[in-house]
């Protein structure tokens, strides 16, 4: 199963006087985690540590993570356990640390950081990713309005509509629905709407429960 982030998540808690500020944020590359990374920092350039992990999807799947001074495997390791573990792609959490003076130990350094990392990712309200096909079609407007009715009730998504002569319209089903919507636009149109060969890619489902 795969998750990512619905919107940008925030979370704030304080250890011993330690602040640790958390941010999740929803990536499609490398290049979209270092600019997020590089806003981090010029939001709090006086903080001591920006530590973070975060994972791509696709074809080109990759993953990083950083302590960014904090000893080793006590704070980019247990971000990047929090996302790998709980089925999270293209995601980056960060927590920003401003030190209290109190030097809170491994443990307590881990504790930390993966307290702040899933609250921020909580609150960026994580969404499952399904399989799912994409169709670009165009019909006669009668036979739109039922597609459009039928949509509604199952939970498709009907995109990028244009108007014209006739209706043209991206519609994006769960995988499981396939042989359903051939089905019905078939019916619908007399036969006239023969669907085309469709894309493979993920449409959001149901909110994810709580992260472990």
């Amino acid at each position: 199963m795969n998750i990512t982030l619905s919107k940008t998540g925030d979370s704030k808690i304080e250890v011993k006087k330690s602040v640790f500020i958390g941010r999740s944020f929803h990536i499609t590359s490398p290049e979209e985690a270092a600019f997020f990374l590089a806003e981090e920092r010029k939001k709090y350039p006086d903080a001591r540590h920006l530590c973070y992990a975060w994972v791509t999807g696709g074809e080109a799947a990759r993953q990083k993570s950083s302590d960014d001074g904090e000893p080793q495997g006590t704070a980019g390791q247990p971000l990047m356990e929090l996302l790998t573990s709980n089925g999270f792609t293209d995601s980056l959490v960060c927590v920003t640390r401003y030190f209290g003076g109190t030097l809170l130990g491994k443990g307590g350094l881990k504790r930390a950081y993966t307290d702040s990392g899933r609250l921020a990712l909580e609150n960026g309200e994580p969404v499952v990713l399904i399989p799912a096909l994409k169709w670009s079609e165009c019909c006669s407007y009668p036979v739109f309005e039922m597609l459009s009715r039928r949509a509604g009730q199952s939970g498709w998504s009907v995109e990028n509509i244009n108007y014209g002569q006739d209706v043209s319209f991206d519609i994006i089903i769960p995988e499981e629905n396939r042989d359903d919507l051939i089905r019905y636009c078939l019916d619908i149109s007399g036969g006239a709407l023969v669907l085309k060969e469709p894309a493979n890619v993920l449409m959001t489902g149901d909110v994810s429960s709580k992260l472990r």
